[in-house]
């Protein structure tokens, strides 16, 4: 019973496991920050965007962006290191306000590309645009939403 339900969950995700190009021109691979103001969104239901309201120009979030009381330095510390104790979860690049990093599923290691651009919104608060996307397979039933609403959660809740 169970082998056969491995077996259909595996062929489910394997038959879907198609490559999917960024349609922002970069390649799949996580290399380089997504220039947000030009994002333009797939066509298939497996990313996740947020932003704050008329930041990115050609895309349509699917959430806003809140706004946190600290300084945009801090919530870059804050960011990387709730990327870094994320499990399976690895920062690929940094630069002053971006932050690039790829999560594996926990199953069959698929990766997905997780974009975080740090945005000051005065000198003691800030927000985030985040690009949250699977590199395989049509859809990711929702996985790289409720990671990134994970996210923004715990940074809401972390001490000020």
């Amino acid at each position: 019973m169970y082998l056969r339900l491995f077996l259909f969950l595996f062929a489910l995700a394997t038959a879907g496991c198609v490559a999917t190009a960024d349609t922002d021109g970069r390649d799949t691979s996580g290399s380089g920050p997504v220039n947000f103001q030009e994002l333009e969104r797939r066509d298939s239901p497996n990313d996740y965007l947020v932003c704050p309201d008329d930041y990115c120009k050609k895309a349509k979030p699917d959430r806003v962006s809140p706004v946190f009381p600290m300084p945009a330095a801090e919530l870059k510390k804050r960011v990387a290191v709730l990327l870094s104790k994320a499990p399976r979860t690895q920062i690929v690049s940094t630069d002053d306000t971006h932050i690039v990093a790829e999560q594996r599923s926990a199953v069959f290691g698929f990766p997905d590309t997780i974009d975080v651009e740090i945005i000051a919104v005065a000198a003691d608060t800030s927000t985030v645009a985040i690009y949250s996307r699977s590199r395989y397979g049509y859809s990711d039933l929702g996985a790289n939403g409720r990671r990134v609403d994970g996210w923004l959660e715990k940074l809401a809740a972390s001490p000020k």
